[in-house]
């Protein structure tokens, strides 16, 4: 009777300490949340509005990551991504968010970086898990902002996949068009030249937002970073000698892979809008991302010849009715909104308080 006592005793002082360890545990994990929460600079856009720009599917795949869709300049997250990449990754198993930044992407990107600053924190902290993210364009190297200056959004992130992101600015920017001869263009004549939107100059090759963007560590975190494009965009220049697109290595973080689609497929013919909206070959490349430990590794995604027919998708899940209708209620609600906001202005919006002072000497 005394050994079963002694028993039950120290089966309840093991059950009592790891009750305490759970306890500690639990209370320890909003701690450290919290700790990471005061590193970020504040955000001045109202959380109610940054809510209001997020919208997702139920979660209810925990055994996959949530990928947050990220659209580029001149669309909103439904118009890119309703009828392809949602549905698409629905029917794969993954739960999928889209959030939408202010008047398409004219305005100061890094007021719509706050955007997807708040978009991370709240799918990691309804998942428990780390988020994978996909943009495109604009939603592509804007996002690299957010994980630059704020660590609760690297916290947040597990992967990062950019299709034709002007990582390093472009040379085809409108300021670079406008400063190349074509003011002489009768349209041109008719604009009042030197007031373009905001998130416009922020594109240029030497722009502050450019040049602080790729300040230090271009990949910083425990983030798998992939960066997607093609030789046939128009608008993301110059993809040779050295691509713009293309992440420098860190010596911190060695998981990230720059993937040119004509290595992958000599002459495949992706542009900028198809590769980030349609193209089967980026989203294979992206899923193998998404779907595996660090960053896409074209060999693990399939052999050449797969990758180069044109790769089976299940187009029935982006023709279904419930999608069809959606999307049909994007149109009728873009048509009533109108024309977004132009943000226009003379030069490039001045860094953050924040930003400046990360760059100062």
């Amino acid at each position: 009777m005394n050994t079963d006592r002694r028993l039950v005793i120290r089966l309840l002082g093991s059950l009592l300490l790891a009750t305490t360890a759970i306890g500690t545990a639990a209370t320890a994990a909003p701690r450290a949340q919290a700790a990471v929460l005061a590193q970020d600079p504040p955000l001045t856009v109202p959380q109610a509005t940054l809510d209001s720009a997020l919208h997702c599917t139920p979660f209810s795949h925990p055994d996959k990551p949530a990928v947050l869709l990220v659209h580029g300049t001149g669309a909103t997250g439904a118009d890119e991504y309703t009828f392809f990449y949602t549905p698409q990754l629905v029917a794969l198993g993954y739960d999928v968010c889209i959030v939408t930044y202010p008047d398409r992407g004219l305005v100061d990107q890094q007021i719509s970086a706050e955007y997807i600053v708040s978009a991370l924190r709240r799918m990691h902290a309804q998942t428990g898990r780390k988020v994978a993210m996909i943009g495109h364009s604009q939603g592509a190297t804007m996002p690299r902002w957010a994980l630059k200056f704020w660590p609760s959004a690297r916290e947040a992130v597990d992967d990062f996949v950019m299709l034709a992101g002007p990582n390093h600015g472009t040379t085809v920017a409108i300021p670079f068009a406008l400063a190349g001869g074509l003011v002489n263009l009768p349209i041109l004549r008719r604009l009042p030249l030197g007031l373009l939107p905001e998130s416009i100059y922020q594109f240029l090759p030497d722009s502050d937002f450019v040049t602080t963007l790729n300040q230090g560590d271009e990949t910083p975190g425990s983030i798998a970073y992939t960066s997607i494009y093609t030789r046939f965009d128009q608008l993301v220049q110059p993809v040779a000698p050295i691509a713009t697109a293309a992440l420098e290595p860190s010596a911190s973080n060695p998981d990230r892979s720059n993937i040119l689609l004509q290595d992958v497929c000599r002459g495949h013919l992706a542009e900028h809008l198809s590769i980030g909206t349609t193209d089967t070959l980026a989203f294979a490349l992206a899923l193998d991302a998404i779907g595996n430990p660090g960053p896409a590794d074209v060999a693990r995604a399939g052999s050449s010849a797969a990758l180069c027919r044109l790769l089976p998708v299940d187009l029935r899940a982006s023709l279904q009715a419930p999608v069809v209708r959606n999307l049909l209620a994007i149109v009728a609600q873009d048509l009533q909104t109108g024309l977004p906001q132009l943000h226009l202005a003379s030069e490039e919006p001045p860094l953050m308080p924040y930003a400046r002072a990360s760059s100062a000497p």
